[in-house]
C-alpha cells in the first residue's frame, strides 16, 4: 500500500482521531472546558458521572467508538457538507470533522445552550474552522437553501419528536436540504418493539409508547425506515447499503438516497 493511500484509510484517520481526543481528554484544557460547562451550566452535572462522561462530557470519543464507525460508510470522496440535524453539544459534528478534514459540519439544534457548548467544545477539538452551530427555534426552517448538503446524519433526535406533524416536518427539512443524490442517515429506537427502547435499558420499559403514544401520554416515541420514507413524500427516499437485518435490531441505523 502507497503512502497517500495509508494516510487516506479512513480507519487509520479514525484511530489518529480517537487518540487525539483521548490525549484532549487528559489535558488541562479539557479540565477548563468541564469547569466552564460546571459554571454556566450546572444543572447538567446532576446526571449519574458514568452517563455525564459517556453522554455529555466525553461525547466525542464515544461518538468516535460507535457512530463513526457506523457513520463511515456512507461518506462519499466528493462529500463536502454535512448537515447534523439535532447536533446537541456538538460531539457527533465534532467527531466527523476529526476524522474527514475535508469536510465542513453544519449542526443544528433547538436548544440555545447547547448550541453555546458545541462551540466550545469545537475549539476545544481543534476544529471550530469546519463546524458551524446554529441555533433554530422549534418548527422554524433551516437557514440554508434546498439541497445544500451532501449528506444529513440524525442520530437519536427522532424519538423525541412526539407530535407527528412535528416530526413530519423534521423529516421533510432535513429531505428538502439534501442533494438530489444526497443520503440521508438516521439512528433511532425501532418502533417496531413493543417497548420504548431509552426507557427499557434503564430498567424500566414503558410498553406501549410506540403503539399507543397519545392514549399514554408518551414523551419518547421511536421510529423506523418505513415511518421516515412515508414522512418524506412526495420525495421518494430508496434504502442504500443497509443490511436488512438493521432495520429489525432494538437500535436501527439506516442510511436512505434521495430518488
Amino acid at each position: 500500500m502507497s503512502k497517500m493511500k495509508l494516510d487516506n484509510n479512513p480507519v487509520n484517520a479514525l484511530r489518529e482521531a480517537q487518540e487525539k481526543a483521548a490525549a484532549i481528554g487528559r489535558s488541562d484544557r479539557f479540565e477548563q472546558f468541564v469547569e466552564m460547562v460546571r459554571e454556566r451550566f450546572p444543572k447538567r452535572f446532576e446526571i449519574p458521572s458514568a452517563a455525564l462522561n459517556r453522554d455529555y462530557l466525553r461525547v466525542v470519543e464515544s461518538h468516535l467508538q460507535h457512530l463513526i464507525p457506523r457513520l463511515r460508510r456512507y461518506i462519499k470522496p466528493t462529500t463536502r457538507r454535512v448537515l447534523d440535524f439535532g447536533c446537541g453539544s456538538g460531539g457527533s459534528a465534532i467527531a466527523l470533522a476529526m476524522v474527514y478534514p475535508e469536510i465542513h459540519c453544519y449542526g443544528t439544534d433547538i436548544e440555545a445552550d447547547e448550541i453555546v457548548i458545541a462551540r466550545e467544545r469545537a475549539t476545544l477539538y481543534g476544529v471550530a474552522d469546519r463546524c458551524e452551530f446554529h441555533h433554530v427555534g422549534e418548527g422554524q426552517s433551516l437557514p440554508f437553501s434546498d439541497g445544500f448538503f451532501d449528506l444529513c446524519q440524525c442520530s437519536s433526535v427522532l424519538e423525541y419528536v412526539v407530535d407527528p406533524d412535528a416530526r413530519k416536518f423534521c423529516v421533510q427539512e432535513m429531505v428538502r436540504l439534501i442533494a438530489a443524490d444526497g443520503l440521508l442517515f438516521i439512528s433511532v429506537p425501532n418502533r417496531l418493539y413493543p417497548f420504548e427502547v431509552h426507557s427499557w435499558w434503564r430498567g424500566k420499559p414503558n410498553w406501549g409508547w410506540n403503539y399507543f403514544p397519545k392514549l399514554l401520554n408518551a414523551s419518547t416515541v421511536d421510529s423506523t425506515v418505513w415511518e421516515v420514507k412515508r414522512l418524506a413524500r412526495p420525495t421518494t427516499l430508496k434504502l442504500y447499503h443497509t443490511a436488512i437485518l438493521q432495520l429489525f435490531r432494538p437500535w436501527s441505523s439506516f442510511c436512505l438516497k434521495r430518488g
